[in-house]
């Protein structure tokens, strides 16, 4: 299990932050009437999926810790 969630640690850093940039661009896509500029809105969602995977990890590493 723990190699299982090794795994996953691995690709939240990578995943969430293009996740986060692909909702940015969903964003500005069905808002056109807010006149977001698309890549203030990448940046945004890719920052803010960063900041996501840094707390998922960490959660994820806490409750690792802790153990059976």
């Amino acid at each position: 299990m723990a190699n299982t969630s090794a795994k996953i640690e691995g690709w939240l850093p990578y995943a969430l932050p293009v996740l986060g940039g692909l909702l940015g661009v969903v964003w500005v896509n069905i808002a056109a009437w807010s006149y977001i500029n698309p890549v203030i809105a990448v940046v945004v969602g890719a920052l803010l999926g960063r900041v996501a995977a840094i707390v998922v990890t960490r959660a994820m590493r806490k409750s690792r810790r802790k153990g059976p």
